[in-house]
């Protein structure tokens, strides 16, 4: 089957966070329901996107607010369906929402981070002609920190971890690499909530010698460019189809 005719490589990060917050005037400040909400989501995403949305509800999201996950699906990229999905997750206690101007803006950059994220991983499956690749294997001795290091370890999310934290430093310190390095060198991030180098620092047990904080640090300083210009690539191959 052909694949989706659709050019991903002209989305950036500023185009998909304007595209999603010029829906503002139709959330910001009214008392809707979640159902209200993302039925209103998705009509104007989907006008402009061929993704998958989904509405969940889940208990660990924080009251008043709406969180979003992504998640991209190799087996239906292969059949030329839509194969990115974005997750609207609410708190089960939440039967009505009145969305903030401000909180309204910060869902409209998670919205193109978590895109972005899931185009890069559409591309280095469609790179591969869909082959899956080995994972990190951890060593730790407990469950839940194996689990950890093994995702944020994987090779595919290393990727497309270090754009999204590309972006968040940008957004922070701007282009400018030598306080940008200071950082990532440093403990600081401790101080910043929703940190994706603090995620990695906490799971690797905070040890910057660890080899895959290392490899991170690399990946990020070396994706600071694209994250100036909002866009994970400066080629087109793989997302031009």
């Amino acid at each position: 089957m052909a694949q989706l005719p659709f050019n991903w490589s002209e989305l950036d990060r500023s185009t998909l966070c304007s595209m999603f917050y010029s829906l503002n005037s139709e959330i910001v400040g009214k008392d809707l329901s979640p159902g209200q909400i993302q039925k209103r989501i998705n009509k104007h995403v989907k006008a402009h996107l061929p993704v998958k949305l989904k509405k969940c509800i889940h208990a660990p999201t924080t009251k008043g607010f709406v969180f979003m996950g992504g998640v991209y699906y190799s087996n239906l990229d292969r059949k030329g369906l839509p194969a990115i999905e974005v997750n609207f997750n609410y708190n089960p206690t939440d039967s009505k929402l009145k969305l903030t101007q401000y909180r309204f803006k910060r869902m409209a950059i998670r919205f193109a981070d978590v895109m972005l994220h899931e185009i890069v991983h559409m591309r280095q499956f469609r790179a591969r002609n869909f082959k899956n690749i080995p994972g990190y294997q951890s060593t730790a001795e407990l469950t839940k920190e194996r689990k950890k290091q093994e995702y944020y370890g994987d090779r595919d999310e290393m990727g497309a971890h270090a754009f999204n934290t590309a972006c968040e430093l940008i957004d922070r310190f701007g282009y400018d690499t030598t306080t940008i390095g200071h950082y990532l060198d440093t403990f600081e991030c401790r101080k910043h909530k929703n940190s994706t180098w603090c995620d990695y620092l906490k799971a690797f047990n905070w040890d910057h010698n660890h080899p895959i904080i290392r490899r991170m640090r690399n990946l990020i300083m070396r994706q600071l460019e694209n994250a100036y210009y909002g866009k994970p690539f400066k080629t087109t191959n793989h997302l031009t189809y």
